[in-house]
């Protein structure tokens, strides 16, 4: 009854963006919103117009202790080019991923990109959305996807580790966002593994460089109506914890010729600068700033139209990682569960 809950939400959902003024990457927008992945978007140009940030002429209301109120629960807008523009072309199409295209990108009442807004990956600095990454970088990224098949390379998320910052805001297929406030804190709930991120906006320093965290440690503020977070101290003792990704990559595509962020580590230094806008009542836009000198040649900006105001009847439910995943079972356990499967309509 609840997941019918879910799928009769976001059919029934529909979302209008009014009060929007300049689009990311410029040009005007106002009205209802403009579909997202409904049809195969126009072949990628070599370089995007230079990244600017949305201007909105739209005022939260506050919480009783002042703060920009963005609290509520939000659904992702799909990325309308994924995460990155690939070196090289792909060879082979793979076949449609069922996670990554019937249920994200094959339905119209999925959240909508803002109409107007510039269909371009993520990336948004350097213009031409090619992740910088350094030689030796690459190398390793290289061999990361080409071993996919070995646990201690698997994608972390695959195996229902944390995913990191901020691939944990990457727009997920079925899984929401929550927001809360509290006098002097923010904190976000990620239906996806129920983790959660507690900012604190009382200036306080970072933890000891010597404690590492997954999702890192951040530290927040508002300027004006945006939240920023600075983010510290990340796990770096595996090579499990990406920076970046998106769904559906099963390291069958070379390293050079992937769209999705996939089997980029970071560094010990790696740092994240994020910035959270409301757009109007309904939209957040998202900023992430990645500095990591030891796997990319400059500082790397990625922003999207990440959260839609989720339907009034969308219920957070249990999220169940490790159910009917049969291949990673056999990987970390030497278990084959295969036969045990059922069909479930």
């Amino acid at each position: 009854m609840v997941m019918r809950m879910r799928i009769v939400g976001l059919l029934a959902f529909a979302l209008a963006i009014p009060s929007l003024t300049i689009a990311q990457g410029g040009g005007a927008a106002q009205g209802n919103s403009a579909p997202s992945g409904a049809r195969p978007a126009p072949a990628a140009p070599a370089d995007y117009p230079p990244y600017t940030r949305p201007v909105t002429s739209y005022v939260p209301p506050r919480t009783p202790d002042g703060q920009p109120d963005i609290s509520g629960l939000y659904v992702g807008i799909p990325l309308p080019r994924n995460i990155e523009t690939p070196l090289v072309p792909a060879t082979a199409r793979r076949p449609a991923n069922r996670a990554g295209g019937e249920y994200m990108f094959g339905l119209n009442e999925r959240a909508k990109l803002p109409e107007g807004a510039i269909a371009r990956p993520a990336v948004v600095d350097p213009a031409d959305g090619k992740i910088p990454l350094t030689p030796e970088a690459l190398a390793r990224r290289k061999e990361i996807m080409a071993r996919q098949n070995e646990i201690e390379y698997l994608d972390g998320r695959v195996m229902c580790l944390a995913p990191g910052v901020p691939r944990i805001t990457v727009p997920q297929v079925v899984v929401g966002y929550q927001i809360f406030q509290k006098p002097g804190f923010v904190v976000i709930f990620y239906e996806q593994s129920h983790l959660y991120r507690t900012i604190p906006l009382d200036n306080r320093p970072a933890l000891d460089p010597t404690i590492k965290k997954a999702l890192g440690v951040s530290r927040g503020h508002w300027e004006g109506n945006t939240l920023v977070v600075e983010v510290t101290n990340f796990t770096n003792n595996f090579e499990n914890n990406w920076a970046i990704a998106s769904q559906g990559n099963d390291g069958q595509i070379g390293a050079e010729a992937l769209s999705s962020g996939h089997g980029i580590p970071h560094g010990d230094a790696y740092r994240v600068t994020e910035r959270y806008t409301p757009i109007d009542a309904n939209t957040i836009h998202y900023e992430a700033r990645i500095i990591d000198e030891k796997e990319f040649t400059q500082p790397v900006t990625l922003a999207w139209y990440a959260f839609s105001r989720a339907p009034k009847d969308y219920v957070p439910l249990e999220y169940a990682c490790f159910e009917g995943n049969a291949k990673n079972i056999l990987l970390m356990t030497n278990t084959d569960i295969s036969g045990l499967r059922v069909d479930v309509p």
